[in-house]
């Protein structure tokens, strides 16, 4: 009897192991089954109109939902939902119209969302924010091809994941200031990763990307070790902290290192902050 219930208790947690395990596969195959062009927008007094392409890139027809969700930035670059918010958090879906709300994109064909911005007179100067939420409601995949054969239960799972980009309304002049605040050496992995502290201040969103430059020793050149894109910070980030993986095994003693965050998109050709150290083992 006691045999028989420890392995049940030993089936049950295997199961329990696929399932987890299925479950974050799909999640890898779902995140990839969409594409968002582009994956961020700013509308503004004089670009108050926008277009988002979805493109199905799944062999199944799969409708979408969307619609606005409002979020906060982390210092670790990801997103809480708020479930109220208040003036403070200068949501922007109040002015954006979107259409259509609700979209069915067969496999590899695409649809385009429609954003309108509705700039209020008496709007005060800032950047406001809403998140686009692209809301899976219907795979077309069903559980109709499950057959059970013999004692046992079949386990099928279909996901339905959301995907969301942040649209930004902008007004009056950006006053916004950004830089490094500190740069450390992680050499407790088998490839070592510098760790960057950037810090913001003002009311307008910095975007851009961090990359990681080395000159060994004096006589040799400067190389390019490292980089991340996509590294934003929102108006209510004061500090966003990244970690950029290096592309070689190990930091010379007495290397001279240097990250530069240079803009991208509406701030390309901007350098917005830059630090350097010499690295003392």
């Amino acid at each position: 009897m006691f045999k028989q219930m420890k392995l049940k208790s030993i089936i049950l947690k295997s199961v329990l192991l696929w399932v987890i395990a299925g479950v974050y596969l799909f999640a890898s195959q779902v995140q990839a089954s969409l594409m968002i062009t582009p994956t961020r927008v700013v509308l503004d007094e004089r670009n108050r109109t926008a277009d988002v392409t979805l493109l199905n890139t799944t062999t199944t027809t799969n409708v979408y939902r969307i619609q606005w969700q409002q979020k906060a930035q982390t210092a670790q670059g990801g997103y809480i939902d708020l479930e109220t918010h208040t003036d403070a958090d200068h949501i922007a879906s109040d002015m954006l119209r979107h259409s259509p709300r609700k979209v069915t994109i067969g496999p590899g064909k695409y649809q385009r969302i429609k954003l309108r911005l509705r700039l209020p007179a008496d709007l005060p100067d800032g950047e406001y924010r809403s998140h686009l939420l692209m809301k899976v409601v219907d795979t077309g995949v069903t559980t109709d091809g499950v057959v059970s054969e013999g004692k046992g239960a079949k386990l099928m799972l279909i996901p339905r994941l959301s995907f969301s980009i942040p649209i930004m309304v902008r007004k009056g002049q950006n006053n916004s200031t950004t830089g490094i605040a500190s740069l450390e050496l992680n050499t407790q992995e088998d490839k070592p990763k510098l760790m960057v502290d950037v810090t913001h201040q003002g009311d307008f969103s910095s975007y851009g990307i961090l990359t990681v430059y080395m000159k060994a020793n004096d006589s040799s050149p400067v190389e390019k070790i490292g980089e991340a894109h996509n590294i934003a910070l929102f108006r209510e980030t004061a500090l966003r902290k990244a970690s950029i993986p290096l592309q070689i095994d190990q930091v010379p003693a007495g290397a001279v290192v240097q990250v530069v965050y240079d803009g991208d998109d509406e701030y390309e050709g901007q350098q917005l902050g830059t630090a350097a150290f010499t690295y003392e083992p």
